[in-house]
């Protein structure tokens, strides 16, 4: 940090030259959805303290972080990812040394971190693999719901790998990062065991971007309607939330749905059942968005709607709470506790349930602006500015152990 006369206070930074290192793997695209948005606060949260606490290396895997880098002005490099077979991460969970030895002389990735002398490696989306480099590592977990719901296809047809990775990856990372109490809980339950390296865990709650400088743009909707942003994923429950829209639609004539998000392994079959509940009129998909038209879309909707089955949490209702739009969420896992009494909760398996939720704020404007109060103060609690600091003090103990 500069002292008063613009010179790095060495007392408590030490020189430039004795600095830190930090490297962040960028390998999201904007499609990626929350786990994008959550590697975008942590690349400004870093890059605002480039130079002053340490210093920064972004590993660019595609195209977009090139670009954002370049636009920001952060050192970059390539790197063309790497493909790890379930031998090769259990070779690096399994034996240290080896795999150490290894990664320094032929991975890619092992050869960036040795020559750039890198202190510490922060991963970006938790279903990339890192394996033994020379420094720390840490690790995101947003989820481990290959564990508890591993009834959908896009989560079933994964299982092996993704309980390899997560085994493999607890015995590598220095350090994970959850984003509730309960993510905490479950990672505890499923990878601390006895006699061997467990990572340490630091709970990062999720937090929705800074739309202050954003201006919205205009999307085209109808007077009144609900909205729900999600890929289409099984999982994001999308039939039993067009089920409630085709239950509510005899008793409120004007109900309307739009879906945004990444086409994903359900949007033919969500498509073909609008038909066939001749919901073409009520329910809208206008696929991937901008960030200025989803702000549009948050702040002209009578209510988010986001009835998905896993958790332990999302990133939408604190957006949603933001920018002034009442929630219903999905009762499971700690979505409750993340909206607390701003918002409603309703059985993602039940239609019924979620259009009773639905209709109580569709036809109840003084329960919509009681929830739309409620939702900006609780918004207070998550705040992009918040998130950075945490994690900024985060790295720094990490790299002062």
């Amino acid at each position: 940090m500069l002292n008063g006369t613009g010179i790095i206070d060495e007392r408590k930074y030490g020189t430039y030259e004795t600095m830190k290192n930090v490297a962040v793997l960028l390998t999201s695209v904007p499609q990626s959805g929350g786990e994008h948005l959550y590697l975008k606060m942590v690349m400004e949260a870093l890059i605002a303290n480039d130079q002053r606490k340490f210093r920064v290396l972004a590993v660019c895997c595609n195209d977009y972080w090139q670009t954002w880098c370049r636009k920001n002005h952060v050192k970059r490099v390539f790197y063309k990812q790497e493909k790890f077979s379930f031998q090769k991460m259990r070779f690096n969970a399994c034996l240290r040394f080896p795999a150490l030895v290894y990664n320094i002389c032929f991975s890619e990735l092992g050869r960036i971190v040795s020559e750039n002398k890198i202190d510490l490696l922060v991963g970006g989306q938790q279903s990339i693999f890192i394996p033994r480099l020379k420094c720390r590592v840490v690790q995101p977990v947003h989820d481990l719901m290959h564990r508890y719901e591993a009834q959908y296809d896009e989560i079933k047809s994964t299982f092996e790998w993704r309980e390899m990775y997560f085994s493999s990856e607890a015995r590598i990372a220095d350090l994970v990062l959850v984003d509730s109490e309960l993510g905490k809980a479950q990672y505890r339950e499923c990878y601390y065991k006895k006699g061997k390296h467990v990572p340490r865990i630091r709970v990062l709650p999720f937090a929705p971007p800074e739309f202050g400088d954003k201006k919205e743009e205009y999307v085209e909707t109808p007077a009144k309607y609900i909205f729900y942003p999600a890929q289409f994923w099984e999982h994001k429950n999308h039939k039993n939330l067009i089920s409630a829209v085709r239950l509510l639609k005899e008793r409120l004539t004007d109900i309307r749905l739009i879906l945004v998000g990444s086409e994903r392994n359900v949007q033919r079959k969500i498509e073909r059942l609008i038909k066939d509940y001749g919901l073409e009129s009520h329910v809208l998909i206008r696929g991937f968005v901008s960030d200025e038209q989803l702000i549009y879309l948050y702040r002209h909707a009578v209510a988010l709607v986001m009835p998905t089955q896993i958790g332990p949490t999302n990133i939408p209702p604190l957006e949603a709470m933001a920018l002034g739009c009442p929630v219903i969420v999905s009762n499971k896992y700690a979505m409750p506790d993340q909206v607390g009494n701003a918002g409603l909760s309703c059985d993602p398996n039940s239609a019924e349930d979620i259009a009773a939720c639905i209709e109580k704020v569709w036809s109840d404007e003084k329960l919509r602006q009681d929830m739309i109060q409620k939702g900006y103060e609780r918004s207070k609690k998550w705040t992009a500015n918040a998130f950075k600091k945490r994690f900024i003090k985060i790295i720094m103990d990490e790299l002062d152990r």
